[in-house]
């Protein structure tokens, strides 16, 4: 038990540290993307195609604008936090009242926008609601970034999971009570809003300590390092969400809400790089002058990517139909075609996160805005072009296509700063990941869960038998 304390709650060595905090940021991330995929689900389910349209599509358009009260600064503040010789409260007193006028702007913007943008009346009515369940999200991540620049990613994964219990509860009884996107968007704003106040309630002498700093200088600092963090985000989730918008513009809401099926589950599994690249970020800072290191955690993030992502993707492509309909039920199926072509892209999305998060911690994220506009625009233009002809599908190419651009332009651009490997440590995990495919596809008959459930024993299985050396150190310091 003294292992297990030792490896999971204390930081030890770099190794474990990296390894510790993804654990708990991932598994925190999973337990909450868990509970809110559930609401998701029995959301599409109550409310139907129709009427989950209508929420999905204000839900998109919202997100879009999550990147202006954050900014990239929460990056900044666990930069900034983790570094020895800094002015911690300045930077969380300054960074805090910057975020939080930037969060009184963003409301006001997404108002305006939505008259304009959004034709169907219901989905304009749930705008006010969800501006303001987006404000209360982005300061909850603020409270994280400052748990992982710490490294307490303990914290951040445990906070992060209570607060989607809270959102899943209160949206389970509002939906089988009312049956209404508007008090399912009431049930966001209240869940969300409780998970903020427990996040910041946990900060200890960073709120006890706070003050309301309106230092234009000191804003143009942090502006100058976060800027193309948040430009990056502002093209992400345009890339991520601007399909929707297109797609709620030429057809149907029905059309959205199958599409949505599909982009939720593969929103949900970017839960995984996204805990692996956020534990990367503060050990990366803390590390700025040895090279080696910095090398060495590189190559740690490609290992735990290839060994978690490559399997859920080969199960995920053959397993589309069944996912769907299991999650969803049988009127959004035809999403299954949309999730075919989306989960390939899952692994360089991975990779261009560690390779996003290493720029910002050496403060040169700036040299990839270039790239991250360009594949907006090819986004951009190639939905204008095929979503009017081939709808979701269409929409699902786009964003595949876009994903793979951005992994070749990071590794283009890092690859300057850090002579790493990465293919080499794919093949053990591609050879345990197309025997548990093989498995699968023979005993695809048997029910889902369980067949996932066998799927994943073999999988490890299989690595360990090739003694998969991430495995082995682990298995090692637990028999010792």
């Amino acid at each position: 038990m003294n292992k297990i304390i030792n490896l999971f709650f204390k930081n030890i060595s770099p190794t474990q540290i990296i390894t510790k905090n993804s654990f708990w940021i991932i598994g925190g991330k999973l337990l909450g993307g868990v509970l809110r995929a559930l609401l998701v689900i029995f959301s599409a389910r109550i409310l139907g195609p129709d009427l989950y349209g209508d929420f999905s599509l204000a839900m998109n358009f919202v997100l879009i604008f999550s990147f202006l009260p954050e900014l990239g600064l929460t990056a900044i503040l666990t930069r900034e936090l983790s570094k020895k010789d800094s002015d911690k409260d300045k930077v969380f007193d300054g960074i805090l009242s910057l975020s939080i006028l930037l969060s009184l702007f963003s409301y006001f913007l997404i108002i305006l926008l939505g008259k304009i943008f959004i034709k169907y009346e219901l989905s304009f009515k749930i705008l006010p609601i969800l501006g303001v369940m987006m404000i209360f999200d982005v300061l909850r991540e603020f409270s994280y970034s400052v748990y992982r620049a710490e490294l307490k990613g303990e914290l951040h994964g445990i906070f992060h999971t209570l607060t989607n219990l809270i959102l899943f509860v209160i949206g389970l009884v509002f939906l089988y009570k009312f049956r209404s996107p508007i008090y399912l968007s009431y049930a966001y704003f209240l869940g969300v809003g409780l998970g903020c106040v427990l996040g910041f309630l946990f900060l200890g002498k960073y709120i006890k300590k706070f003050k309301f700093l309106f230092d234009l200088s000191l804003y143009k600092n942090f502006l100058n390092s976060s800027w193309p963090i948040a430009l990056a985000n502002a093209l992400y989730l345009l890339l991520l969400y601007i399909d929707s918008i297109i797609l709620g513009w030429y057809f149907p809401s029905p059309y959205v809400g199958l599409y949505t099926s599909s982009v939720k589950i593969n929103e949900f599994l970017i839960v995984l790089p996204t805990g692996i690249s956020l534990a990367i970020l503060p050990m990366i800072s803390k590390n700025l002058e040895d090279k080696e290191m910095i090398r060495k955690i590189l190559e740690l993030g490609f290992k735990l990517s290839f060994i978690i992502i490559l399997p859920i993707i080969f199960g995920v492509f053959i397993l589309a139909d069944k996912i769907i309909n299991f999650i969803f039920g049988t009127k959004y199926i035809w999403g299954f075609y949309a999730l075919k072509i989306l989960i390939p892209s899952l692994l360089p999305v991975t990779i261009f996160m560690i390779f996003s998060q290493f720029l910002i911690a050496i403060d040169r994220r700036k040299e990839l805005i270039i790239y991250d506009f360009v594949a907006f625009f090819i986004n951009f233009f190639v939905n204008l072009f095929i979503i009017p002809k081939f709808d979701y599908i269409g929409a699902s190419y786009a964003t595949s296509l876009s994903n793979f651009l951005l992994f070749l332009f990071g590794f283009y651009v890092v690859k300057n700063y850090v002579d790493f490997e990465l293919w080499k440590f794919s093949l053990k995990p591609l050879l345990a990941s197309l025997v548990m495919a093989i498995f699968i596809m023979i005993f695809n008959h048997i029910n889902l869960l369980l067949l996932s459930l066998i799927g994943a024993i073999v999988y490890l299985i299989i690595l360990f038998l090739l003694k998969e050396e991430f495995l082995m150190k682990i298995y090692y310091n637990l028999r010792k």
